[in-house]
């Protein structure tokens, strides 16, 4: 058989560092995250303001940093995405003939997945679907394994293991999905490679012994197979709903956001006149703090969303048992 075969019996468990990292960069609420961000930038100004380091005077250069600097780049972001709006609508559209294909092919996946459960119809809930294939993965390895005990066979240790280990990840993904569940957590439990792990070793095991097994444990062995490229191919349809929803809820809220800046760009310039201000000096710091919180609103939405795709592009370059370093 070659090298040991190595199974997962459980997706990536995370330590407490990378929880937090998986919270900022995927799990948590882009919203708060970019609230997080501002709050930080904002209160970072403001220090630097009252220790003196940065003048906003009347006589400083605030009014040209409002007026110039800071319009420019909520425009520029602004302009960013209306051209990922753009790339969204690209990908949701198309000919009837290309919308017909794309139809076929999720119908397909629900009448496979349907099949290898025994039910008439699988659901359409993301997470429910995602739940029927992982019991139908634990229920069908768990019948493997009986069948060898119940045949008179004695398999070998890497296939007993193997089996238990593919029924014990089935049934740990099922647990960490409940229905209703929004697409991007539904994805988040699929970021890791466990699934390639098991559909190589899967692979390995049906080839390697196809000779002594008999056809109605290959067909077993080709049922938990197909199971496993379910998965794959569902990580992959999941992430470009979850990425759609991102782009199309990042550009309705850069546009919002985007013309409280620029309004608040005009009134902050518009209070520093030559020499002199239209407020109290005294309350320089406080409004020159808030107003650069408010105009880098768009930015810091921006990165928040930006991080989370940039992720979980990263996380699901591969299809199927390909693991890149």
């Amino acid at each position: 058989m070659g090298p040991e075969i190595r199974t997962e019996s459980s997706v990536y468990e995370k330590t407490a560092r990378e929880r937090v990292a998986a919270w900022v960069l995927i799990e948590g609420d882009r919203r708060i995250v970019a609230g997080g961000i501002t709050v930080g930038i904002a209160g970072i100004v403001g220090v630097l303001i009252w220790g003196d380091v940065l003048a906003v005077g009347p006589d400083s250069s605030v009014d040209s940093l409002f007026s110039s600097g800071l319009t420019a780049g909520v425009m520029t972001i602004i302009t960013i995405t209306l051209s990922i709006n753009q790339l969204v609508m690209s990908r949701v559209t198309g000919t009837i003939d290309a919308l017909m294909e794309r139809l076929d092919g999720a119908r397909e996946l629900h009448e496979d997945v349907a099949d290898l459960a025994g039910r008439p119809s699988s659901p359409n809930d993301p997470a429910a679907f995602l739940s029927l294939i992982a019991r139908t993965l634990s229920e069908r390895a768990s019948t493997l394994r009986s069948m060898n005990d119940s045949g008179g066979r004695d398999p070998p240790s890497e296939v007993t293991n193997a089996l238990r280990d593919i029924g014990e990840y089935g049934e740990n993904i099922d647990s960490q999905v409940e229905d209703d569940t929004r697409v991007g957590h539904v994805l988040s439990i699929l970021l890791g490679t466990e699934y390639a792990v098991n559909l190589r070793a899967v692979q390995r095991l049906r080839n390697g012994y196809s000779e002594s097994l008999p056809e109605e444990v290959q067909a077993e062995f080709r049922a938990i197979e197909r199971l496993l490229e379910s998965i794959a191919i569902v990580r992959q349809f999941y992430k470009t709903i979850a990425l759609q929803q991102d782009f199309a809820e990042l550009s309705r809220m850069i546009v919002y956001t985007g013309l409280i800046a620029f309004v608040t760009t005009i009134v902050l310039t518009l209070v520093y006149r030559t020499n002199s201000v239209t407020i109290p000096p005294s309350t320089l710091p406080v409004v020159v703090s808030l107003g650069i919180g408010v105009v880098t609103v768009p930015l810091t939405l921006f990165v928040s969303y930006i991080l989370r795709v940039a992720t979980v592009a990263r996380r699901t370059v591969s299809v199927g048992p390909f693991i890149p370093p």
